[in-house]
């Protein structure tokens, strides 16, 4: 696992059940504390030991790193080492759904055209081809993930409001998708059973909606207040221009419940917040 952050420290877990050995990289020296009985947390001098001398043993790379202006990190310093993995059986690319940018509220498919015009989403569609142009040349198992936002135990809305950490913008007509952390590992898992190279999936759950519908749930079930409004509008222009909110758009999660056979624990933020909200209490 290259890039050991939310989501890899806790599919980490659901491997370590299935007799994977894993591996996470790291280039945060901080991260090394959480190598446990799930996983071997190495950094980048000891990868280039590990893909010299065991290579032919690895049989699943998941790439999690975020991309700088130049790519994904993993392919500009690994790439002739991937292709050297006569073992290998799947590549996940985990991507996000900023590569779509603006589409006016409308649904997205895997299809649709790739309009991200922030910083995140450019720098999201540059890695995207550059492992789709090298893995296609290379006949490799690369696998696209393109995530919504990811929530679920210590990471989510409803820890920010109570901590008075949350910005509570404020845009009609807004959507967002979003995808709980529990589903998202069942799906990596589920492609990695069945792997079908070349191939992209967008993974968000089932109900698109306005943060403030969220905002607006949480506090009714718990003790919080609504948390005061900001309009997008009153933003400063260049707040605005990178913000989550410049950006509307529906994302249909249909190819994977068809090709992966998905059910979603967390069909909605509604189930899935009354999981937080539940083990919170």
């Amino acid at each position: 696992i290259c890039g050991f952050g939310y989501t890899a420290s806790i599919l980490a877990r659901k491997f370590a059940s299935k007799d994977f050995q894993i591996i996470g990289m790291t280039s945060d020296e901080q991260k090394k504390t959480l190598a446990s009985k799930f996983v071997n947390i190495i950094n980048h001098r000891e990868l280039r030991s590990l893909l010299k001398n065991s290579k032919q043993e690895i049989t699943h790379v998941m790439l999690s790193a975020p991309p700088s202006d130049r790519g994904d990190p993993f392919f500009l310093d690994y790439q002739n080492d991937i292709s050297k993995m006569k073992t290998l059986k799947w590549i996940g690319y985990l991507s996000a759904t900023n590569v779509y940018g603006d589409h006016n509220g409308e649904y997205v498919n895997e299809f649709s055209l790739l309009k991200g015009n922030t910083s995140k989403g450019i720098n999201r569609i540059k890695a995207e081809n550059q492992w789709t142009e090298y893995c296609k040349k290379e006949e490799l198992p690369l696998h696209i993930f393109r995530i919504a936002g990811i929530y679920g135990p210590e990471r989510n809305t409803y820890e920010r409001i109570k901590s008075k950490k949350f910005n509570h913008i404020v845009k009609n007509n807004q959507y967002f998708s979003r995808i709980y952390i529990t589903d998202l590992v069942n799906i990596l898992f589920a492609s990695m059973s069945k792997p079908n190279p070349i191939n992209i999936y967008n993974v968000a759950d089932d109900m698109p909606s306005g943060m403030s519908d969220v905002v607006d749930f949480i506090c009714q079930r718990t003790s919080c207040t609504i948390p005061e409004k900001i309009s997008f509008e009153d933003l400063a222009k260049e707040q605005q221009k990178d913000s989550f909110y410049s950006e509307n758009k529906r994302i249909n999660n249909r190819l994977l419940k068809e090709d992966l056979g998905i059910i979603l624990e967390y069909p909605s933020y509604r189930e899935g917040y009354e999981e937080i909200i539940k083990n919170d209490n």
